[in-house]
């Protein structure tokens, strides 16, 4: 290791060694005294020399290194087992653990795509699986890789009977799942609005944003007045039929949900001079239409399969309840606009299933916190989740979510992107491509106070004689200065240079307010060792998926979806469905009117 003396305090170390070898010297035999000290002196003096360079030799921390830099991290606390481990500081080595406490106070996951955000959401999922805690991963992909390693790593586990998937792509692999069954008619109707975009700002989508709200809670209340259990199929043929509507007004016992029912319908009623009060269908599809054809989405092909089901295996606040796991995949890449509003969806579900959550107590509530880690938010996220993110700590939950970008929240709303970031205690930062989300997330982090050095340098150079002169006598001067300041700033401690550098698995922590340069470890599994070519069953989840559910005692299916031929209109003169009760309980069948079991041609 070479040596270079340099500076004040090299010198005042060579001092004292030199006091020491003059204590050695023959002459101060005897000296006792003198001797220890200056022992003492030489010692000190010793370790002030070779402690910084031995620093320098074996410290990790080097910030000015374009991509291999390794920024110094603060003291990691002791927090025990409660805690998800997040990675490893890249100068110390040591581990870096989120308490659970602060865990429930939701992490934010910021980065570009494949630097690491999914390889640490599979992480804190199997420490999370190992000891006993629930998870809800929302992949806005449809991966078999990450499916099949899920399941893997639940069987080892030995909890393979509490995994559920959720895959409206493949039926065959995914178990049953109906959101809008749970909750009052307010629920349902607020978690179907979801689907529909915000219309604050815009009169005229807020009319019918209002009209399919009212249509939604009137039938939704008779429903579940009636004690029917009904699916989006149902729905979608209510909306759409008339005949439909009066069945269900006919079978609604009078209650206040009947009435609600009636006054909604008659808004939509006219006067026939021959029919007396019909409605008018046209007029309801026009307004109700566009919710109409949302919910169709859904009870129709791959997706009617798996969310066309009276008893769904699949209940969000019993996998919270209960800590069991669920994967959700999202064909955003081949679907996009139904897996965004299915993402929505199950977002909204979410809601609901932490509202049952907070109602119980706390001995009652899941321990670990249960987990949740939408992957990829921003392709499906809405400005209703703000919500979930301030109230989820109370249900023992906490949220993981991630995003690319800061602009992926702000597509929403910025108030969106301010609640949402003023929420999440902790924050991961990847790599970061561009300047914006990079900038912004450095000005997010701690700073800290820095000294700066400012010298100046300055110099003169003169010549001066007189202007008539007898003698050839002039005068020449030099001169010269040099100054050197300090003054203390507040810098950035983490640059937006270094976001931009983050090698793939490294990632900068904040917590609180401290501040962690850290490597996140990658889980592998037998999946990722197969050999290329190599063929997996690929109905090995499905075998093992089915969890049977019973129809609760005392309700029943509505069944309107096996029955719609009798709903449809008979001919293009059919405008309107009577209201006369006589024809609505199955009487002589006349203009306006269908009988059930009757063959018809137009679609609902």
């Amino acid at each position: 290791m070479s040596m270079k003396l340099r500076g004040r305090r090299d010198a005042w170390s060579l001092m004292g060694l030199t006091t020491g070898l003059a204590a050695a010297s023959p002459l101060l035999a005897g000296e006792l005294a003198f001797a220890g000290a200056a022992a003492g002196a030489s010692a000190l003096s010793g370790y002030s020399l070779m402690k910084p360079r031995v620093n320098a030799r074996y410290d990790r921390v080097d910030v000015k290194a374009s991509d291999t830099f390794v920024l110094p991290s603060d003291r990691v606390p002791d927090v025990g087992d409660a805690s998800f481990l997040l990675g490893y500081t890249t100068d110390t080595n040591s581990p870096l653990r989120l308490p659970y406490d602060l865990a429930m106070r939701h992490c934010a996951l910021i980065g570009a795509s494949g630097v690491g955000k999914t390889t640490l959401g599979m992480f804190l999922i199997w420490q999370h699986m190992v000891k006993g805690g629930g998870f809800l991963f929302i992949d806005a992909k449809i991966d078999a890789d990450t499916r099949d390693a899920l399941y893997y790593m639940a069987k080892v586990c030995g909890r393979q009977d509490e995994f559920f998937m959720l895959n409206a792509d493949d039926p065959e692999n995914s178990n049953t799942y109906n959101p809008i069954l749970a909750g009052d008619a307010d629920e349902v109707a607020s978690r179907l609005l979801n689907l529909q975009p915000s219309s604050e700002d815009n009169p005229g989508a807020d009319f019918y944003r209002q009209s399919a709200n009212h249509a939604l809670t009137a039938i939704v209340g008779a429903l579940k007045r009636m004690g029917k259990r009904y699916t989006f199929a149902d729905l979608a043929i209510l909306l759409q039929s008339g005949d439909a509507m009066e069945k269900l007004l006919k079978d609604t016992p009078p209650s206040p949900e009947r009435m609600a029912l009636d006054i909604f319908l008659d808004k939509y009623r006219k006067k026939d001079p021959k029919a007396g009060a019909i409605l008018d269908i046209n007029r309801m599809k026009d307004v109700l239409g566009g919710m109409a054809g949302r919910i169709a989405l859904f009870a129709q092909g791959k997706f009617g399969q798996v969310f066309n089901t009276y008893t769904p295996e699949i209940d969000l606040t019993d996998i919270i309840k209960n800590n069991k796991m669920m994967y959700c995949m999202l064909p955003t890449m081949g679907k996009d606009a139904a897996a965004l509003n299915l993402g929505k969806l199950i977002m909204s579900d979410l809601r609901t299933a932490v509202y049952n959550i907070q109602n119980l107590q706390k001995s009652q509530r899941p321990w670990p916190p249960f987990l949740i880690f939408p992957d990829e938010m921003g392709s499906y996220v809405m400005e209703g989740i703000a919500r979930l993110f301030e109230q989820a700590r109370s249900a023992s939950v906490c949220l993981v979510p991630g995003f690319q970008a800061f602009g992926n929240l702000k597509s929403v709303s910025d108030q969106f992107a301010d609640i949402l970031i003023q929420n999440t205690w902790s924050k991961v930062y990847y790599r970061m491509g561009s300047q914006d989300s990079s900038e912004i997330a450095s000005e997010m982090m701690p700073k800290c106070v820095k000294y700066i050095r400012s010298v100046t340098k300055g110099e003169t150079e003169g010549e001066s004689s007189q202007f008539l002169r007898a003698s050839p006598q002039s005068s020449r001067s030099d001169g010269g200065s040099r100054g050197e300041s300090w003054r203390e700033d507040e810098v950035n401690r983490v640059t937006s240079d270094h976001l931009r550098s983050l090698q793939i698995g490294q990632a900068i922590v904040t917590i609180a307010a401290k501040v962690y340069h850290i490597k996140v470890p990658r889980l592998t599994t037998p999946i990722d060792h197969e050999e290329k070519g190599e063929q997996r069953d690929p109905n090995l989840v499905a075998k093992a998926l089915r969890h049977p559910s019973k129809m609760p005692a005392g309700e029943t299916g509505l069944n309107y979806a096996e029955k719609y031929q009798s709903f449809m209109i008979g001919g293009d003169d059919h405008e309107a469905t009577t209201t006369d009760p006589k024809k609505a309980a199955g009487g002589p069948a006349g203009k306006g009117s269908s009988k059930p079991g009757s063959k018809k041609t137009d679609a609902a």
